[in-house]
């Protein structure tokens, strides 16, 4: 089974000194299959992603359920919306942007309301949200992210560099995605790498997205010796790649490999009866 990843970004503060407490935030977006994306500490939203479709001159209303997850006799939470673009590197985490500062941003388009709400233990909100594509927008994938801070009592416990102390809050976001018209969708196997060390097998491809859609991928590797026998396999984890970016998709597993060449096999489904197939060479000593 194929696990979507989470992803968390940590913004904390800088310029600290020992003995000094610093407060940060965690943002967590789950880039992968869409549900329920809960934070340790604050609230939880009740689907994770949303893809939509429109025309240009189109207006979309949608809503996402935030909820309160804290029980009974606890303190209410404070919560406020925020819009923040993101893009994803070629590996590691997603990168948070202001709101309208990428080109492909929906943050220009999305108005949301309420502003600020006040959620007591248990209870839900519906915060809903409006996408007005203007008219001769192209066609093409336009994506951003919906946060919601609260104001939980931040965590503690972690320790940083020199003793310091780091209190953090986590806040949990929906991805949008509005695909405008009918956009294309290519892309190109840039690169396969694997590695083997410590029993520990891991396989790598590089996708880069040449097309307007949004590029989602998952498959399997295979392992074969000099004989053509198959002697490991290993799933290759589902994420995307941004129309324009290269993404690389990536898998590990526990292998019992003997000395010797082989070749790894990769094959990649990125759409219905569409995948990438490559291999590369690995040497055990």
């Amino acid at each position: 089974m194929l696990h979507a990843p989470r992803f968390l970004r940590s913004h904390l503060l800088s310029s600290l000194t020992p003995a000094r407490v610093a407060r940060g935030v965690l943002l967590t977006l789950a880039l992968g299959m869409p549900g329920v994306a809960h934070a340790a500490s604050g609230v939880s939203v009740d689907v994770s992603r949303v893809e939509l479709a429109a025309q240009p001159g189109a207006t979309i209303n949608h809503a996402v359920t935030v909820q309160n997850p804290a029980r009974s006799g606890e303190a209410a939470m404070v919560v406020q919306p925020y819009l923040r673009d993101f893009v994803l590197p070629p590996s590691g985490q997603a990168q948070f942007l202001s709101p309208g500062s990428s080109k492909n941003s929906l943050a220009r388009w999305l108005q949301f309301t309420p502003a600020q709400f006040t959620l007591a233990p248990g209870q839900k909100q519906q915060v809903r949200y409006t996408v007005q594509v203007p008219p001769g927008t192209p066609p093409g994938l336009y994506w951003g992210v919906l946060f919601f801070r609260s104001d939980a009592p931040y965590g503690a416990g972690l320790k940083g560099d020199n003793g310091v102390s780091i209190n953090y809050a986590i806040d949990v976001g929906q991805i949008i995605y509005v695909q405008v018209g009918t956009p294309s969708l290519t892309a190109q196997l840039s690169g396969v790498g694997a590695s083997y060390a410590a029993g520990q097998l891991s396989v790598s491809a590089s996708v880069k997205n040449t097309g307007s859609s949004l590029v989602r991928a998952a498959g399997r590797a295979q392992v074969v010796d000099s004989q053509g026998k198959t002697v490991a396999t290993l799933p290759i984890d589902e994420s995307v790649a941004l129309p324009g970016y290269t993404r690389t998709f990536s898998g590990n597993a526990g292998a019992a490999l003997a000395p010797g060449q082989y070749q790894v096999l990769i094959a990649l489904q990125y759409a219905k009866g569409k995948f990438f197939t490559g291999q590369t060479g690995l040497v055990v000593k």
